[in-house]
C-alpha cells in the first residue's frame, strides 16, 4: 500500500531571516511504517514550490491510499487546502492530518476544515502505523487510540494513546526520502551557510516545564523521554557515512537537561569525530566545565532561551531560571569559545507584559555578548496557557490560523498593554538595536572566516533589513502556488 507524508507551505516564507530544517519529523513516520511494509514518499513543500496541477499529477502517479500531512498552526490553512484537492479529485484517500495544531484542537480542526478525515493526537508513529493498517486491511478506524475522527455526521475522540515507553525502539528518520532531494533555501540555524550538509537528530522528546507561551505541550504533556547516548551515537554514526553530514542541529527542546548527559553525549561526539555541532538549552542547564566539553566535542553554537530580562515576567511565564543564570551562561560560552551564542526573547512573553518589562529585556541584550538573537512576537498558539489567557479576555481578533507567526507582519492579537502595532514595532525596534549597531557589525565583520561566511550575512543581511526597516520579506522561492 501506497503512502504519502507531506509538509505543506509555510505561508510566512522569509528564507533568508528564519531557519529551515528538514522534516525530521515525518521522517520518523516513515520510517516506523515502512517497517510493515507500506511504501512510503515525503513530499516537502516547504522547500519546495507547490501548484495545485502538478501536485494533482504527482499524487495521480504515486497512487496512495493514505496521504498524512503535519501542520503547525500557521501551516494549517494551506495544509488544509492540499488535503481539500486530494478530496475533490481523489476521494476515496484518507486524509490524515497531525501536528501541534490538531493535537490541540482535534475536535475543532476536523469542524472548521472538512478536507481532513482524520486528526492523529500527539506522538504520531504507532497511531499512524495503526490506521495504515486498518486502510491496508479494509477495517474502520473505530477504536484506533490517539485519533479523532469523522463518525457520520458527527465527530469521535478516541481514548488517548500512551506515549512509546523506549525511544531506542524507533527506528532512525527515513533520510533517504528527503535528504539528498530536499531544496533546502534556508539554513538550518543562524550562523551557518546552507552550503554546509546538515541535518537534525533528537536525543530526547519533550519538556517538563510549563512555560506559558510554549506549544510543545500540545504533543507531548509535560513529558520527557531520553534516547539512550549509544543510539545516539549510532544515528550520528550513520550521518555521517550515509550523507556525509557536516554539522548536526540537535533539535531537542531542552538538550542535556539531566546531570551527567552532556558529558556522556560530548564524549561520544567527540570519539566519532563530529566536526559541528549545535543545540538549544536551558541557561540552568549548562556550567563552565560543560561548556568547555561542549566546545572540545565540536559545538560551534549554543542558543539559549531567555525570553525577558524582566523577573517579574519571568515568573509569570513559569520559567524558572535566574536572570544571574543567563549572565553567567553566556558568559561561559563565550569563555569556552563556542563561535556562535544565541539568545532567544519574545515580545509579549506573557500578555502582561508592560513597557518597563521590555526596558529590562533591552538592558539584558545589551549587557549579553551574543552572535545572534531572535527577538520574535509572542503568538497564542493554541493548547498554551498564553492563548486560554488571551482568548478568554478578548485579545485575539481573528482565528485566521495562517496570521500565527513569530516575524514579518502585524499579529492578529494584543495584549493587556500592547496593541498589535506596539508589538510589531517593538520587535522591530529591538532588532535594529541589537543588528545595526556599529559593535554588532564591527564584530560579525571580524569573525568572517570563508566567502561563502560572507556571502551568508550578506543574503541574510539585505532580508533583515527589508523587513526591520517595514518592507516586505520577498522569499526566494513560491510559497503559495495555486492551491
Amino acid at each position: 500500500m501506497n503512502v504519502v507524508l507531506l509538509r505543506p507551505q509555510d505561508p510566512l516564507g522569509m528564507v533568508d531571516v528564519l531557519s529551515h530544517v528538514l522534516p525530521t519529523n515525518i521522517g520518523y513516520l516513515a520510517a516506523y511504517v515502512k517497517r510493515d511494509g507500506f511504501d512510503v514518499q515525503i513530499w516537502d513543500y516547504e522547500a519546495e514550490p507547490f501548484e495545485a496541477g502538478a501536485f494533482l499529477d504527482r499524487i495521480r502517479v504515486a497512487d496512495p491510499a493514505v496521504v498524512g500531512i503535519s501542520c503547525m498552526t500557521p501551516t494549517i490553512i494551506n495544509g488544509h487546502r492540499i488535503a481539500s484537492l486530494v478530496k475533490q479529485h481523489f476521494p476515496r484517500i484518507l486524509t490524515v492530518v497531525g501536528g501541534a495544531h490538531s493535537s490541540a484542537l482535534p475536535e475543532e480542526t476536523l469542524r472548521e476544515f472538512p478536507g481532513f478525515d482524520v486528526v492523529v493526537n500527539q506522538e504520531g508513529e504507532e497511531t499512524f502505523r495503526e490506521i495504515c493498517r486498518h486502510v491496508r486491511d479494509g477495517a474502520t478506524l473505530a477504536g484506533i487510540d490517539g485519533t479523532t475522527r469523522r463518525e457520520g455526521d458527527g465527530i469521535v475522540r478516541e481514548k488517548p494513546r500512551p506515549f512509546l515507553a523506549e525511544l531506542d525502539d524507533i527506528p532512525f528518520p527515513a533520510r533517504e526520502l528527503y535528504h539528498r532531494t530536499s531544496l533546502r533555501y534556508g539554513h538550518s540555524t543562524r550562523g551557518f551557510s546552507n552550503a554546509l550538509n546538515t541535518t537534525e537528530i533528537f536525543t530526547s522528546r519533550g519538556c517538563p516545564y510549563k512555560c506559558t507561551f510554549c506549544a510543545i505541550v500540545a504533543t507531548f504533556n509535560r513529558s520527557l523521554r531520553l534516547r539512550s547516548p549509544g543510539n545516539v551515537f549510532d544515528e550520528v554514526a550513520e550521518v555521517q557515512k550515509r550523507y556525509g553530514v557536516e554539522h548536526v542541529v540537535i533539535a531537542d527542546d531542552t538538550f542535556g537537561l539531566y546531570p551527567g548527559r552532556i558529558p556522556a553525549l560530548c564524549e561520544g561526539f567527540r570519539r566519532l569525530g563530529l566536526r559541528s555541532w549545535s543545540c538549544d538549552t536551558r541557561v540552568d542547564c549548562v556550567n563552565p566545565q560543560m561548556l568547555s566539553l561542549m566546545k572540545e566535542s565540536g559545538c560551534t553554537k549554543v542558543a539559549f532561551g531567555v525570553e525577558t530580562g524582566s523577573p517579574r515576567l519571568i515568573a509569570l511565564n513559569q520559567k524558572k531560571i535566574r536572570l544571574d543564570d543567563v549572565r553567567v551562561a553566556v558568559h561561559a560560552a563565550r569563555r569556552a569559545g563556542i563561535r556562535h551564542v544565541e539568545a532567544n526573547f519574545i515580545v509579549g512573553s506573557h500578555p502582561d507584559e508592560t513597557i518597563e518589562d521590555l526596558r529590562m529585556t533591552a538592558d539584558l541584550i545589551g549587557d549579553l555578548s551574543l552572535s545572534f538573537v531572535s527577538i520574535s512576537v509572542t503568538v497564542p498558539y493554541p493548547g498554551t496557557p498564553n492563548y486560554e489567557i488571551m482568548d478568554r479576555e478578548g485579545l485575539v481578533f481573528s482565528k485566521d490560523w495562517s496570521k500565527y507567526v513569530m516575524f514579518g507582519q502585524t499579529p492578529s492579537w494584543r495584549t493587556r498593554h500592547f496593541s498589535a502595532e506596539d508589538l510589531l514595532y517593538h520587535q522591530r525596534r529591538l532588532n535594529r538595536q541589537f543588528y545595526l549597531s556599529p559593535a554588532y557589525l564591527t564584530r560579525t565583520l571580524l569573525s568572517l572566516r570563508s566567502l561563502e561566511d560572507l556571502r551568508y550575512y550578506v543574503k541574510a543581511g539585505r532580508a533583515f533589513v527589508r523587513w526591520v526597516f517595514g518592507g516586505s520579506v520577498v522569499p526566494d522561492m513560491p510559497v503559495a502556488g495555486s492551491s
